[in-house]
């Protein structure tokens, strides 16, 4: 998916500045790329906002349109609020149609797991992986499918199924998700063990009462 976005050059830099494009609902930004010197631009908040709410999330193609030219861009370190989510800063990297890149996509745990109806939980080590693939290859995400875990089960980076003309660059053996026993019954006995040994260990009142007697 491609979006096209007019945005504009930034003159002014500094936090002054910076807070009355914010206050504007302007975002600053930065477009950037191999032979490419950096040009500071000012982009629309709120279609920025929604070129990632796409299927693309945040690997959605983008066309940057300034001075009457445009460069074709895949968004990256998109900085937002800690506590808003308003974007607050990104950086745009020239890509080619015919040019391989590097991504991070989101993997997404489906099916349901045997050994989830027994008691199991869902154990999630890997949120993202590492792809290469032409821009107009990158997957908005991958699945792992759980239906075949019990508990002890678990997949890893070699189980990731990924469209054909896309590379994998996460380690193949990096543990992606597992079905592991609750962790609430390691909890409870870690407390019962620890409350034995406080009844075992005298405490000073107690030395103290044993010393006066």
């Amino acid at each position: 998916m491609e979006i096209t976005l007019d945005v504009k050059p930034r003159a002014e830099m500094g936090k002054g500045p910076t807070r009355r494009f914010r206050a504007a609902g302007l975002v600053p930004a930065v477009f950037y790329g191999p032979s490419v010197e950096p040009v500071p631009l000012l982009v629309d908040g709120k279609q920025m906002s929604q070129a990632l709410r796409t299927e693309a999330g945040d690997n959605v193609l983008i066309n940057l349109r300034v001075d009457g030219k445009s460069r074709l861009t895949i968004p990256r370190e998109v900085q937002r609020h800690p506590i808003r989510g308003t974007i607050l800063h990104v950086d745009f990297v020239h890509v080619a149609r015919d040019q391989r890149i590097a991504a991070h996509v989101p993997v997404h745990v489906v099916g349901e797991s045997p050994g989830v109806k027994e008691g199991g939980v869902v154990d999630q080590h890997l949120h993202e992986i590492q792809v290469e693939a032409v821009p107009t290859d990158i997957p908005a995400a991958v699945e792992v499918d759980i239906s075949e875990l019990g508990i002890g089960d678990s997949l890893h980076v070699t189980d990731v199924k990924v469209p054909e003309g896309v590379d994998v660059l996460t380690p193949e053996d990096e543990l992606v998700v597992a079905v592991i026993e609750p962790r609430i019954i390691e909890l409870e006995e870690d407390i019962e063990e620890a409350a034995e040994s406080a009844e075992e260990v005298p405490s000073e009142d107690d030395a103290a009462l044993d010393e006066e007697s």
